[in-house]
């Protein structure tokens, strides 16, 4: 009973950490991207709602990016903390031996692998496919960012704009609007909002336009609208390879071989598959014994070899998809890696003195 208590709390103390890690991590990629991105709204005009929804899209993307980094550090940070505070060795003298602190670090690693492949193969893709859509399908309402007086404003696929002066409370001179095959000149104009969506009204002007015959029709005005909801945004709005779904992008290789879909489908398989190595590589530091290995080398090392496995992982999924060696490497790494270490591990952690 006390043992599982113990267990227990190893266990919540881990996922705290993990969960804590992550969430900073995420948080942190989160404000830098959602930074990145206000030119959506100061550059294209894109309302503050659309932003908004936009950017909450793209939390799972980054929190899976960012899942196999967080373990380790959660790893190292719990463990160092335990051994620290001596909490240890409370589960040494209850009976509680390193391997089987082990195997509960190794049994975490699966729950988290299992929540990874949840956000790799479903969430993330889906999530990033539906900000992508918000895009696709917005109307923009900030028409102000797109008159900014003295410039050729091209945020619209089709249209550019040149305003004289702008005094940012919608009123505009000398408008130049040229779409397509049609020039619009205003000697004045006023951004107006009727019902949620966004219109010009240009006051005094002439339409240039080239008919079938290509000659020119001329056309005077006094007043007249010209409606900006019916332009798209020069975001590309078809959705990548990432955004797509487990099964659209197997169906897809299959039809093309295509060698960008391959390593879509080995990034979201494998990735998830070596949080369990991860793990096992973290469980090296349990060694206390520092009377035969100084302990913060050993912490150094294995922190900065599991760093490097986490690049190999990368270059490893690049290659994976140029060379069938490279290929099979990364289809038994994950197996023959974690069973080769974890005979490692109990090996090492044998070699300790009972004393310890």
């Amino acid at each position: 009973m006390f043992k599982n208590k113990l267990k227990n709390y190893f266990t919540t103390e881990i996922l705290k950490s993990y969960v804590f890690v992550l969430a900073t991590l995420s948080l942190l990629m989160w404000v830098t991207q959602a930074a990145r991105f206000l030119y959506l709204v100061t550059d294209t005009g894109l309302d503050m709602t659309t932003y908004t929804k936009y950017i909450l899209f793209l939390i799972p993307k980054n929190i899976s990016q960012l899942m196999v980094i967080s373990l380790l550090i959660s790893l190292f940070l719990s463990i160092m903390k335990l051994q620290t505070n001596k909490e240890l060795e409370i589960y040494w003298l209850s009976g509680i031996g390193k391997r089987e602190i082990s195997f509960l670090i190794i049994k975490i690693s699966l729950v988290v692998t299992a929540v990874a492949f949840f956000l790799f193969l479903y969430l993330a893709p889906i999530s990033s496919q539906k900000s992508r859509m918000i895009l696709a399908k917005s109307e923009f309402s900030l028409v102000n960012t797109l008159v900014k007086k003295n410039n050729f404003n091209s945020p619209l696929k089709g249209l550019t704009i040149f305003v004289n002066k702008n005094d940012n409370r919608g009123n505009l001179e000398k408008v130049y609007i040229f779409e397509n095959d049609k020039t619009i000149i205003s000697k004045k104009g006023r951004v107006l909002n009727k019902e949620s969506k966004n219109y010009l009204e240009l006051i005094d002007g002439i339409v240039h336009e080239k008919n079938s015959n290509n000659n020119i029709t001329t056309v005077k005005f006094d007043k007249t609208l010209f409606d900006f909801t019916k332009y798209q945004t020069n975001i590309v709005v078809q959705p990548k390879f990432q955004e797509r779904s487990f099964s659209w992008i197997l169906t897809e290789y299959i039809k093309t071989n295509n060698s960008s879909v391959l390593y879509e489908i080995h990034k979201r398989i494998f990735t998830p598959l070596f949080l369990p190595i991860i793990a096992i590589m973290c469980c090296f530091i349990l060694y206390s014994n520092s009377e035969k290995i100084n302990l913060n080398k050993i912490r150094v090392f294995i922190f900065s070899l599991s760093t490097l496995l986490i690049i190999f992982l990368e270059v490893l999924l690049n290659l994976s998809v140029t060379s069938i060696y490279f290929k099979y490497l990364l289809y038994s790494t994950p197996a023959l890696g974690g069973y080769f270490l974890h005979a490692l591990l109990i090996k090492f952690l044998k070699s300790e003195a009972t004393s310890s």
